[in-house]
């Protein structure tokens, strides 16, 4: 007869068994499943995902994404997009750090905020910050007011002429 059934982070399933005449057997299976030694963020996709047994299919349609960008993902071709990045997060019940790349964490810190420190520690304006990064001043303005949001590419841009942006 089966008195307690547990799961937990470090056996996939103990049962405590109870027999006749007092005795306790207790039943323990171990799942030979490890972290991976890079915990990238598309290694620990793919790792979460499996351990939650879903399919690449399930998880795209989960997230409104074709199951092909998933695999792109776990594959490393593709860095995992913020938005998409806390969408699985949230699917697989994880942090959504373990799924961030730079970008994303640059995303997540709020990015208006890690702007304006920056700017601010080398006390310039606004205008000449954006002219030193080679980006337009109209632009850098609504980035760092969060009226919009800075592409990848923009990033690396600003994070050539200021390496302190980076999380």
């Amino acid at each position: 007869m089966v008195k307690n059934s547990k799961c937990n982070t470090i056996f996939n399933h103990t049962g405590l068994y109870e027999y006749k005449h007092g005795k306790m057997l207790m039943h323990l299976k171990f799942c030979f499943e490890s972290i991976p030694n890079e915990p990238t963020p598309a290694a620990m996709l793919r790792y979460y995902r499996q351990r939650k047994r879903l399919t690449t299919r399930q998880l795209a349609e989960n997230v409104g994404i074709v199951p092909a960008t998933v695999l792109m993902y776990e594959r490393g071709r593709f860095p995992i997009p913020y938005q998409i990045a806390v969408a699985f997060a949230d699917i697989l019940e994880i942090d959504s750090n373990l799924l961030f790349d730079e970008f994303a964490r640059f995303m997540d810190y709020p990015y208006s905020n890690r702007l304006r420190e920056v700017r601010k520690v080398y006390g310039l304006n606004q205008t000449v910050f954006a002219e030193k990064a080679n980006i337009c001043y109209s632009i850098y303005a609504k980035w760092e007011t969060a009226v919009r949001q800075p592409s990848r590419k923009m990033y690396e841009q600003l994070v050539t002429t200021y390496p302190e942006i980076k999380i």
